[in-house]
């Protein structure tokens, strides 16, 4: 079909009439096909709200009179149930054919949300406003209801730092970018980070981090240094309100800690007294936001305190974000409240991360998830970057009614690439996850900043990668089958690449020719990375005179 007609509700509110604005900007970026308000048209598509179906459900089925008919129980029901109209429709070179799946489908969990770390000037930090916004919208398709984002503040020296006035601008726009497709947002807050010049007498004690620390960080059992840690939140949460952010999460560890006496353990003292003093003044400043209490990286003694202390302070916290691979043992009757998880899907097995194209890491998603569902309430994957765009569609499907990771990436293929090359770029997808390693060669970012002179691919052997020659060689021949807009878009480009940079390095002993430094150079293009830190940028020589 060359056009399709859109009937929106007769009273559209502003999530609704931006929904239109996504169904006709996914169609018209995929095929020739026009969509349109008024007149005439092959096949109409109309837009309905339908209590009843089921709290962010959605129901798909056959217009009377002709077309389709897309149902939700509210605006984030229609957003899902758009998202999954377009994922089972065709997009060809001749037009727009209709998905023939009907139904109705109701999430299963309500925590469905992602972690957007805007950080080392990657993709969330450095890509252009309106692409990321862009990028909220696919997202929210997938089902996804909520976006998370940290305001790090050691970048700055203080709240008037023009580079700090502009970054809380980004992360504003990113934020109502979720909001206007009807999305919820909260902000996660590390309980006691500060700015790069924050006073050195109210410094932390070195010696308590796990993971990254940055030595700006500020001591809650001094009383300047709570009260610089309340000036800090204040502020954030003035520049926060009119989003009515939805919670406050509390995070303990990577990049927080103080050593003192007074704060050690630090997950169970200093940490939760950080959580009383930041919970209360969030609830001031934001009448109606849940605090959302972090485990990451507590230990199994600092969890049993800090239950104690749950019981015994009703209130102090509203739910609890927990992934079993960093944090504590737990029962989830411990708590008595909601938890979900913040599975890492960026970084794991990879550096730079994202540096070598898509990380497709979804039979590690499968296993992860296998091992959390039983405590959890959904959760939000923890994302650098773009580079692990299946991996959140698979965890999205988790969230939504636990659909098997393989069956989420045959409908992904189909959706982005071609419904005729799902069984090829499937088996391509395997192959990479089987060969998802970190790679190093001498001087690979030699004279590249690296955040905390962490290295951790340094002195890697090459390994086999069995089978990266044919993925590659379906990977071309796939190319040519594609349509123009399918073969140019950033989701076919990242997986073409990824799998030419596996074969090109495994040919060349593990060492980077020329190809692979065009891949790099088309990496850095399509990930906005070109002043990232060294954990982020593809390792591109600084003598690369441009593609070959």
């Amino acid at each position: 079909m060359k056009s399709v007609r859109l009937i929106l509700p007769s009273r559209p509110g502003p999530v609704v009439e931006n929904i239109g604005k996504v169904f006709t900007r996914q169609i018209q970026q995929r095929c020739e096909a026009k969509v349109v308000t008024s007149g005439a048209a092959p096949l109409t598509v109309e837009l309905a709200a339908e209590k009843g179906i089921g709290a962010e459900g959605y129901r798909i089925e056959d217009r009377q009179g002709g077309g389709v008919r897309i149902a939700g129980n509210d605006e984030r029901g229609l957003v899902a149930g758009v998202g999954k109209f377009l994922r089972t429709s065709r997009y060809d070179k001749g037009g727009f054919t209709p998905g023939m799946w009907r139904g109705t489908s109701v999430p299963t969990r309500q925590a469905r949300g992602i972690y957007f770390a805007t950080h080392f000037h990657n993709f969330y930090h450095d890509a252009p406003i309106p692409e990321i916004e862009r990028y909220v919208e696919d997202l929210a398709l997938w089902g996804l209801n909520e976006l998370v984002v940290w305001y790090d503040a050691h970048h700055f020296n203080g709240a008037d730092d023009p580079k700090a006035v502009e970054f809380r601008k980004r992360l504003h726009a990113i934020m109502e970018a979720a909001k206007r497709i009807g999305m919820d947002v909260s902000i996660l807050v590390i309980g006691n980070e500060a700015y790069a010049n924050s006073p050195a007498e109210l410094r932390a004690t070195p010696g308590a981090g796990r993971g990254g620390y940055y030595p700006c960080a500020v001591c809650p059992s001094k009383p300047e240094g709570m009260k610089y840690i309340l000036q800090l939140l204040d502020e954030e949460f003035d520049w926060a309100a009119d989003l009515k952010p939805r919670s406050v999460w509390i995070w303990p560890y990577d990049q927080g800690g103080c050593g003192c006496a007074e704060c050690k353990p630090w997950g169970s003292k200093g940490f939760m007294k950080c959580v009383t003093e930041a919970g209360n003044l969030a609830r001031t400043k934001m009448p109606g936001t849940k605090i959302v209490l972090s485990t990451w990286y507590i230990d199994n003694n600092e969890w049993r305190a800090i239950k104690e202390q749950l019981a015994r302070t009703n209130g102090l916290a509203d739910e609890i974000v927990l992934e079993p691979s960093s944090g504590p043992a737990i029962d989830p009757k411990d708590p008595g409240l909601p938890i979900f998880g913040f599975p890492e899907i960026s970084m794991h097995g990879t550096f730079p991360w994202g540096g070598f194209g898509a990380t497709p890491l979804t039979d590690r998603a499968q296993g992860r998830w296998n091992a959390a569902k039983g405590i959890s309430r959904g959760g939000f994957p923890y994302s650098e970057g773009i580079f692990e765009d299946l991996t959140k569609a698979v965890y999205s499907q988790f969230y939504w009614n636990d659909k098997p990771a393989a069956e989420t990436v045959r409908e992904y293929i189909a959706f982005e690439y071609s419904p005729d090359v799902v069984d090829e770029v499937s088996g391509v997808v395997k192959t990479l996850e089987q060969n998802h390693h970190m790679r190093w060669w001498p001087g690979e970012l030699e004279g590249v900043p690296l955040e905390m002179n962490w290295f951790p691919s340094k002195g890697v052997k090459p390994q086999a990668d069995p089978g990266a020659e044919e993925a590659y060689s379906t990977m071309k021949r796939v190319d040519k089958s594609l349509t123009l807009q399918a073969k140019n878009a950033w989701r076919w480009r990242q997986l073409y690449l990824r799998a030419l940079l596996d074969a090109e390095l495994k040919a060349n002993g593990g060492k980077p020719n020329d190809r692979c430094n065009d891949a790099f150079a088309e990496l850095i293009k399509i990930y906005h990375t070109e002043n990232a830190s060294g954990t982020i940028r593809s390792p591109l020589p600084k003598d690369y005179q441009g593609k070959r």
